[in-house]
């Protein structure tokens, strides 16, 4: 899948990878900020615009943010574990910040 080296995200040279700079830990952090507020703004979306049920608007919200995840993953050169435990921490703390706040 992965032939091309020069179409996907490097980690020195993306801007979008700009976390990169102060070290990998902040990229986790950034990358798991960013699936959150997307989720968030996913079930606000649907709970409040389209006036959805709750269980619609989560369900909703949380395949959004692990679409957003793996995309961003298939997007990167390549693909760590950690990388991976954080789109899931992402998810899954995304649905906690729903449930508490909404």
């Amino acid at each position: 899948m992965k032939r091309d080296p020069d179409r996907y995200i490097h980690e020195k040279t993306s801007p979008i990878n700009f976390f990169f700079k102060w070290g990998r830990l902040y990229h986790h952090f950034f990358k798991v900020g960013i699936i959150i507020l997307f989720a968030i703004i996913i079930f606000s979306f649907y709970k409040y615009f389209l006036n959805a049920s709750n269980d619609f608007s989560l369900t909703s919200a949380l395949i959004a943010g692990a679409i957003l995840a793996g995309g961003k993953e298939f997007l990167d050169k390549g693909i760590s574990l950690d990388d991976i435990f954080t789109s899931i921490l992402g998810v899954i703390l995304s649905f906690f910040a729903i449930r508490l706040f909404f």
